[in-house]
């Protein structure tokens, strides 16, 4: 049996020491031990446990955001990390290496998995990665809380012919999928209701359980609402009452603004509290059937913003392979280096599909040509669809500007709530779909998982650059720095290995030149020749 082998099948004897990048605190000096992973013991895992082996893991933002905030990140809930050191890492690939005696009958040694990292037990959240030590060592341990949880087991089978890094980027493809895959509802939902109209007596007697009020707004308290209903809308009444939303709420606008004028906006709660502004038509019925699309308009004009990052590329890539894609599909960013990396990765991929591809930076438009006036000659019609990767509230009153009636604008990107925009009125009531969202679900990830395993999906397309794991503090340092237009994948049983872009591959690693894909692209091909020269 080869060495490759043996690591496949989780072979031979375990060691008796690991290295892992601990995190002692914010900032990146408490990454670590003088800038190095540190030397643990490994010890056999207890009864309630399973000891697994990282294979891959993608670095991502969010663990930029813990190193930035230390334990005062929500999802530490104010652990003291110089006391209690956490394990960043949550895009990860691991194979089960060791069975404490409880689990005896639900794992064995070489099962394969990838992580779902939002655990939760009795509504509380255990997050892989934030509260229970994550990826970016060789070995973490998974006690009861992952194992036998809200969702029961938290860890999705991966098959042995996945390649490691495939599976592990399934973790963020997931989340760009579930962006196209909410379950929003576009009529009110049974919860209290407010009804604005300049008729309250009709719509009283078809909605008895209803608040309805004047124009005015005579008679409102201090109630917050599950859906608002406004005939006629202002920008005084949308403003007023789009705080008295509660969360998962929806405002549905009937019919033309009463008047002109832009309205402000908390941005963040569309994408963490997940509420609705649905306008597009004069009856609920119109409304409803103009707001019931949750995906790319088939045949239709796509605008991807600032999408020349990890995630942005993931959409681009989705854009140009789901089933019913847009014919054109338009990217904007302001790097044009990040920029030409998608051409050069995804432009035989859009031709073979049938969609014309166009990459727009500033430094593409000529004196006197803005990226508004640039953007509206590839859409004269408007976007059908706009998909915002830069968290920037002030950006997104442009991208409904930008769109055509009926349109779907994901704010993918997470802006913070509290974060406002003045969205010009007539804009919320053309019927615009307006959505966010943040992580994904375990029905998600199966779903990703099951694509990359049908040969339905390429996650290796997002890979960017590859390391060993003394290269992760540097790979997460271009992270925070966007020095790579896609992901950064980390082989922690590989420690020497420098951070290498993969344009570079051909001339720092050449045995792998040849096992590269389609523009250059990262491969299992690839990754099995990485592993059969490192370990």
């Amino acid at each position: 049996m080869t060495t490759l082998e043996q690591f496949h099948d989780a072979a031979g004897a375990l060691p008796q020491e690991y290295q892992a990048w601990q995190l002692y605190g914010a900032g990146f000096e408490s990454l670590g031990r003088d800038g190095k992973p540190e030397t643990l013991p490994l010890r056999a895992p207890k009864d309630n446990e399973i000891l697994l082996r990282v294979d891959a893991l993608g670095l991502c933002q969010s663990d930029i955001k813990i190193i930035n905030q230390g334990g005062k990140h929500a999802r530490l809930r104010g652990r003291d990390l110089s006391v209690e050191p956490t394990v960043l890492g949550h895009e990860c690939a691991a194979t089960c290496v060791a069975v404490g005696g409880q689990w005896k009958d639900s794992f064995k040694v070489g099962d394969r998995f990838i992580v779902q990292a939002d655990i939760y037990v009795n509504g509380v959240g255990y997050a892989f990665g934030y509260l229970i030590p994550g990826g970016l060592a060789e070995y973490f341990y998974l006690d009861e809380r992952a194992l036998a949880g809200d969702e029961g087991c938290y860890l999705l089978p991966v098959r042995k012919e996945t390649g490691y890094s495939q599976s592990a980027l399934s973790e963020p493809w997931a989340c760009v999928e579930m962006s196209y895959n909410l379950e929003d509802r576009v009529a009110p939902g049974g919860g209290e209701l407010l009804i604005v109209t300049d008729d309250p007596a009709e719509w009283r007697d078809t909605n008895p359980d209803a608040l309805v009020l004047p124009r005015s707004l005579e008679g409102l308290n201090d109630e917050k609402f599950d859906d608002i209903i406004i005939v006629s809308p202002t920008t005084a009444i949308v403003g007023t009452l789009a705080e008295r939303l509660r969360k998962n709420g929806a405002m549905f606008l009937l019919g033309e603004p009463a008047e002109q004028g832009a309205v402000t906006l908390d941005i963040g709660r569309i994408h963490y509290d997940n509420i609705r502004f649905y306008g597009g038509g004069k009856t609920m019925t119109e409304i409803a059937e103009a707001n019931k699309r949750n995906d790319f308009l088939p045949g239709g004009t796509a605008l991807l913003a600032g999408a020349g990052g990890p995630m942005g590329q993931m959409h681009i890539q989705r854009s140009l392979e789901v089933t019913n894609r847009p014919k054109r599909v338009v990217v904007s960013d302001l790097d044009r280096g990040r920029l030409n990396h998608i051409q050069q990765r995804f432009g035989d991929l859009a031709r073979q599909n049938g969609v014309e591809l166009f990459t727009l930076a500033p430094a593409d438009l000529s004196e006197g040509t803005t990226m508004d006036d640039a953007l509206r000659a590839l859409a004269p019609n408007g976007f059908t669809d706009v998909v915002a990767c830069a968290p920037l509230a002030r950006l997104v009153p442009e991208y409904l500007r930008l769109a055509a009636d009926n349109a779907f604008v994901n704010i993918f990107a997470g802006v913070p709530i509290g974060q406002c925009a003045d969205i010009d009125l007539k804009d919320l009531c053309r019927g615009h779909k307006l959505v966010g969202s943040s992580g994904s679900r375990i029905s998600d990830m199966r779903k990703v998982l099951s694509m990359v395993e049908s040969h339905e999906l390429n996650t290796d397309f997002s890979v960017a650059a590859i390391g060993g794991l003394n290269a992760a503090r540097e790979g997460l340092e271009g992270v925070r720095d966007a020095r790579f237009p896609g992901k950064t994948v980390i082989y922690p049983h590989i420690h020497e290995l420098p951070l290498i872009p993969i344009e570079e591959i051909p001339e720092k690693l050449p045995e792998l030149k040849d096992k590269l894909g389609q523009g250059g692209a990262w491969t299992k091909e690839a990754e099995e020749a990485l592993l059969e020269k490192y370990l």
